[in-house]
């Protein structure tokens, strides 16, 4: 795997680029969990295979809709602005459609009966296309958002609601650096919001998890 680049642009500040690189963050972070549960003890209990599942859901939703919204408006955006990048941007929607059976299959291995072999078998799979994915994706695509700087502000109290619980996911165990420069280009309305739902997610991933994580990655790699 390439070195991965930072979170932060050069200058020190935060970006777009840094915003879709916490939620890479994400995905590996928690690809690696799930894949240490399954080969533990972590679903032998009711408890916590229920704890598994939900959080499978979330995980799914997020990198479905993550991928959602880069073909449909981040992959338009930047294909219009740099033609030349028209083969980058098939090669990430036809990873896209890759992944959509494995979340499928992820689907029916975490239901009822959970099906142990099949979600190990799943989620390695979706971490190895992942892994390729991501570091092909933040290669020669990313570099191209460090220039932007603008958040939309949420249209709703329902959507800025939305927005923090995603944020609050996407910003867990990275360095407070880099959290700092990144709520910089947060509205207010969804910055408010913030506190209460990053103590929610630390709660849940420790219930989750079984064990905090360390809040210190400045690149989109996790550190434990």
């Amino acid at each position: 795997m390439p070195v991965p680049p930072n979170l932060l642009n050069d200058d020190g500040t935060a970006s777009m680029a840094t915003m879709i690189m916490s939620s890479h963050h994400a995905f590996r972070r928690d690809l690696a969990r799930f894949a240490r549960a399954l080969a533990g003890s972590n679903t032998s209990s009711a408890t916590q295979l229920e704890a598994l599942r939900r959080e499978w859901q979330w995980f799914r939703g997020a990198l479905h809709g993550h991928h959602e919204s880069e073909d449909t408006r981040m992959f338009p955006f930047l294909r219009a602005e740099h033609p030349e990048l028209a083969a980058t941007f098939d090669r990430l929607s036809a990873d896209h459609r890759a992944i959509d059976p494995l979340l499928e299959a992820g689907d029916h291995a975490f239901g009822d009966p959970f099906d142990p072999a099949t979600a190990t078998t799943t989620v390695s799979s979706l971490k190895q296309l992942l892994d390729e994915h991501l570091a092909f994706e933040e290669a020669e695509a990313i570099p191209f958002l460090r220039p932007a700087k603008q958040f939309p502000a949420p249209a709703s109290d329902e959507e800025a609601i939305m927005y923090a619980q995603g944020f609050a996911w996407s910003l867990y165990g990275l360095a407070p650096a880099v959290v700092d420069e990144l709520l910089k280009l947060l509205p207010e309305n969804l910055t408010s919001r913030l506190p209460a739902a990053r103590a929610a997610f630390a709660a849940r991933f420790l219930a989750t998890w079984g064990a905090p994580m360390a809040q210190a990655s400045e690149t989109s790699i996790p550190l434990d």
